[in-house]
């Protein structure tokens, strides 16, 4: 791991720690993502640097609860639901699991060790853990339309098109979104870039 933490390469990093062995000796796998929770935890400049990439995405949300949504090409009008929402969660979990020493690789799993570790509060981390859940079955029930539907498969949703109370969890969950990663700006001073 390069201790000098080059934030480019910080970004290329990031999903070695969700390493997963799915064939072949899996102790290998174990023992590679034992050592970088170690060395992760250990490099404070590392997660810092993570922390300021996963910030410069932010929760589609505007003022007086309206969503930000995409301005134009194919998918103007809508919300990438994985980009934009579950990435989110994603990327702050990962740092947080990190930043504990953990080699878990779900997002939620990362969430509660760090709730165990007295990182977070266990009551954050429920309601963190429900909104990225939504945003995960939203993009289930869209995909699965699309499917049957024989339309190009993707994460955009229209926020207008939804029903009334999706529309309004989905603006909760968003919210939560923007909570956490102003947890993480808190966490990590001066990593923000616009929260």
């Amino acid at each position: 791991m390069d201790h000098r933490g080059r934030s480019a390469s910080a970004a290329q990093r990031e999903h070695i720690f969700d390493l997963r062995p799915l064939y072949g000796a899996h102790s290998l796998a174990h023992e590679l993502a034992d050592w970088l929770a170690v060395e992760a935890s250990e490099n404070s400049r590392f997660l810092f640097q993570m922390t300021a990439n996963a910030l410069r995405r932010e929760a589609p949300l505007g003022m007086l609860r309206k969503f930000v949504v995409e301005k134009g090409g194919q998918f103007a009008g809508t919300i990438d639901l994985k980009l934009n929402g579950a990435t989110l969660f994603v990327d702050a979990a990962r740092i947080y699991g990190l930043a504990c020493g953990t080699r878990a690789n779900n997002t939620a799993d990362r969430l509660r060790l760090a709730a165990k570790s007295h990182r977070l509060h266990p009551s954050d981390v429920d309601q963190w853990i429900n909104a990225f859940y939504f945003i995960q079955m939203l993009r289930l029930k869209n995909q699965h339309r699309n499917y049957t539907s024989f339309t190009e498969m993707h994460n955009h949703v229209d926020p207008n098109q939804l029903e009334a109370a999706d529309r309004h969890a989905l603006l909760d969950a968003l919210r939560q979104a923007r909570t956490l990663q102003n947890r993480l700006a808190l966490d990590y001073p001066g990593s923000s870039q616009g929260i």
